[in-house]
């Protein structure tokens, strides 16, 4: 048999989605949710902006009630084997919103199958929501609100930087509209509660919602990004053999694995890094770093700047505790220790030569999609 019978045969996919309509709107029922889990824990999310700091002085006179407290224990809120966070905003998201309630439990009932209940999940987060709401003093609300609507105010006048940012990886990835079903995007306002270098992204039929901080535009790329990777890695995981699904999730990097709590589970690990890979090396002209780079980068820094870092970096302290780095000079003598176990990447570098073969092969008549079905399951 030739062997060019035996491969799977993919017709070009020339249709491309267009440039989604984009509009800047605060969702009330996730910004209520990011207060009750600062009333919860007062560490939680970020800390330095005004108006966390205003939110810890109300929780420090009026302690969150026990009903919600109980609710967030019961269901391990904030803990690595309880309710995730990711699945209590979505629900957040139906507060104002109850025709995405069927969309909501769909997701649940494809993504996050251990919730039992999820019916009895928001009908009760909703109404321990609705109570918060109605205990904020409108001293607080009105805080919350002024710096809502200048952030939305911002973000409008920056429009056209964000709809060419989106526009930029629709042109790159060329994604299907029958793959990536984004219509509309809705773009909530910065939640100053929230962790600065983090964002989310949230889908209900043609809808997505992305939640990211102004100052960080690529997190907001990133989080687009998912509506276009996850989907088509959805259709590459029927091609993997189980084999090939272990191996990457062997290749997958100690930072997503165990630092960020990715876990084992190929799927994640696999959409996580192509995101990561293109945001954070392609985008920007750069290689992924090598043990060399690696020599070069702490060669650069003094015993200064170090000691600051270590004080800034609860991830990088952590490193150097388990591998009994106290100093810079500990760290240049076991670099290549430090190396292997926290910087290496070979998913990453593995996804990296696929997007430069997808460059060099990049023309009008294949998308992403088209070549990752077509060329992936080759590398692994």
């Amino acid at each position: 048999m030739n062997p060019m019978e035996r491969q799977p045969q993919f017709e070009p996919n020339l249709e491309v989605m267009k440039l989604p309509e984009i509009n800047v709107k605060e969702e009330r029922g996730a910004t209520l949710l990011s207060v009750l889990l600062k009333g919860y824990n007062s560490d939680w999310g970020e800390n330095e902006h005004e108006l966390p700091i205003e939110v810890n002085k109300f929780f420090e006179q009026n302690p969150l009630n026990e009903k919600s407290i109980k609710f967030l224990r019961e269901i391990k809120a904030l803990e690595d084997d309880g309710t995730d966070q990711e699945v209590l905003y979505n629900i957040s998201l139906t507060y104002d919103h109850p025709e995405r309630i069927n969309d909501l439990l769909d997701l649940i009932a494809k993504h996050k199958d251990y919730i039992t209940n999820p019916q009895n999940l928001r009908e009760q987060l909703v109404v321990i929501l609705s109570e918060l709401e109605a205990v904020l003093p409108e001293s607080l609300k009105n805080q919350m609100n002024q710096a809502t609507a200048g952030d939305i105010e911002k973000r409008n006048k920056n429009i056209i930087d964000i709809e060419t940012r989106i526009k930029n990886l629709i042109d790159f990835f060329k994604p299907s509209p029958q793959t990536t079903r984004v219509r509309k995007i809705t773009l909530m306002p910065t939640d100053f509660l929230y962790r600065k270098e983090s964002g989310s992204a949230f889908q209900f039929g043609d809808e997505m919602i992305l939640r990211s901080h102004i100052d960080n535009p690529s997190n907001l790329e990133h989080e687009f990004l998912h509506s276009v990777i996850n989907p088509i890695i959805d259709k590459l995981s029927e091609k993997l053999t189980e084999e090939q699904k272990q191996k990457i999730s062997r290749l997958g990097s100690h930072r997503l694995r165990v630092e960020e709590k990715y876990g084992e589970g190929f799927y994640s690990l696999l959409c996580e890094e192509f995101i990561r890979t293109y945001n954070d090396v392609v985008q920007k002209g750069e290689n992924p770093m090598t043990h060399e780079d690696f020599v070069q980068k702490i060669s650069e820094i003094n015993d200064e700047q170090f000691t600051e870092l270590l004080q800034k970096n609860k991830i990088l302290k952590s490193r150097y505790d388990q591998l009994g780095i106290k100093n810079l000079q500990n760290l240049k003598d076991n670099n290549q220790e430090y190396f292997d176990r926290f910087e290496q990447n070979e998913l990453r570098n593995i996804i990296f030569a696929f997007y430069q073969k997808y460059i060099q092969e990049k023309n009008d008549k294949i998308t992403f999609e088209d070549f990752v079905l077509r060329e992936f399951d080759k590398e692994v």
